[in-house]
């Protein structure tokens, strides 16, 4: 844009002229490129707020789901009895209860709508797992492992929730014991030698 504008400006009415308008029209595009990503970021801590207070549930798996709305679930993952899920967000309103099951890292391994008789209500949760959601490039929110967790077992991961509920990250296969090491070394002050 600058490049533009200068080479324009400055072929119809000079050099300096050309100067001014590109130093004037990047100064102009930075401050759009700024607001717009702030815009993007209010979005968005706006919707993981919503979530937050909406979706305060944890729940149990406690039979086999029989036809569940899966919203997102990677390859080679798969719903257990026995895993605890959290309340999230549905895709549509037809009385079943959408769920994410999670890692002890905040991972999502399968995000669902499962019908009332196939999971308890736990508790309210003492964390919500939108707090572990963050963008690329920043450092991690500081939350203790997942209290609730799914079943331990090696599986694919599809990221961190969002509020929309939109998986960022392409499947990752989720170790639970090397994760709970390191957390459990990293709280120890324990480093590899």
């Amino acid at each position: 844009m600058t490049m533009i504008t200068w080479s324009s400006i400055s072929t119809a009415f000079g050099p300096w002229w050309g100067v001014a308008a590109a130093v004037a029209s990047g100064s102009i595009s930075v401050f759009t490129v700024v607001l717009f990503y702030r815009c993007c970021d209010r979005l968005a801590q706006r919707g993981l707020q919503n979530a937050r207070d909406k979706f305060r549930e944890i729940y149990r798996v406690i039979a086999e789901p029989s036809n569940p709305k899966v919203i997102i679930k990677p390859e080679g993952a798969e719903i257990m009895v026995g895993d605890f899920c959290w309340e999230a967000g549905p895709s549509r309103n037809d009385g079943l209860i959408y769920v994410q099951g999670l890692t002890l890292d905040w991972t999502v391994v399968w995000h669902a709508g499962l019908h009332p008789d196939e999971v308890e209500n736990i508790c309210t949760k003492p964390h919500s797992q939108y707090d572990s959601w963050h963008p690329d490039g920043a450092d991690p929110p500081s939350l203790p492992l997942c209290p609730f967790p799914v079943v331990e077992r090696e599986t694919m991961t599809v990221g961190r929730p969002h509020y929309s509920h939109t998986y960022f990250v392409q499947p990752a296969v989720y170790h639970p014991r090397r994760i709970a090491l390191q957390e459990h070394n990293a709280e120890n002050g324990l480093t590899k030698q």
